[in-house]
């Protein structure tokens, strides 16, 4: 399966046809012939799927160049590792480029490996920060105090049980569940049970102490 991402923005059939032939064996590939159109395909809310991505894009399009997205992207906070592709940069573009949070400039004309191996770089730096975020969260902490019976509440609901499975399992009415769940969201401040979610998953090691009787109050940063 597989579990990266590269989107092409590059103006020429020629480059984004051979850059999705070499690279559509190890990535998913989404490509565009100008930075608008990727611009609004990411305004439309299409790669919002947690896969990490790089881009590839052309320095030199017509309409809006590639600085010019890459500024826009920031503008939006969009976090996007963008290799910059280009036939006849001069200097000051590329400085300008690095400038802009760039990761690497290859110039045109490439080979295969020079795009496959930027890539493999860039992937094995998201990793490993993904590895170290989650390594984070695995020893991260509740930071407020919560009960016994809530967590072994929080825990059910962030398995995706339903209520009345909640209310049947722990032995308690569906009245009581929903008073622990909004006691829950009051304290966590949280307010969807998709928030909810998000926060068993990062504080989960902390939350089954709780549930388990061995810790109570546990602190973070």
């Amino acid at each position: 399966m597989k579990n990266m991402k590269v989107i092409i923005v590059d103006d020429e059939p020629i480059i984004r046809a051979g850059l999705e032939n070499w690279l559509s064996q190890n990535y998913v590939i989404r490509s565009f012939n100008s930075a608008s159109g990727f611009l609004e395909a990411f305004n439309l809310f299409e790669f919002e799927d947690g896969i990490p991505t790089c881009i590839l894009l052309d320095f030199q399009m017509p309409g809006m160049n590639g600085v010019e997205l890459q500024t826009s992207l920031k503008a939006m906070n969009a976090e996007f590792p963008i290799i910059f592709m280009s036939g006849n940069a001069q200097q000051s573009d590329i400085i300008d480029a690095w400038h802009g949070g760039a990761v690497d400039f290859i110039l045109k004309p490439f080979t295969p490996s020079q795009i496959t191996d930027a890539l493999s770089k860039q992937f094995l730096q998201i990793k490993e920060r993904l590895t170290l975020e989650q390594d984070s969260h695995s020893n991260a902490h509740i930071n407020i105090s919560i009960t016994k019976r809530e967590a072994e509440v929080l825990l059910l609901l962030g398995e995706g049980r339903l209520q009345n499975e909640v209310a049947e399992i722990l032995g308690i009415s569906i009245h009581t569940v929903k008073m622990y769940r909004a006691f829950l969201k009051d304290k966590l401040g949280l307010k969807t049970l998709a928030e909810l979610g998000r926060y068993y998953t990062q504080y989960k090691q902390s939350i089954e102490l709780i549930a388990n009787g061995i810790q109570s109050n546990l602190s973070c940063k």
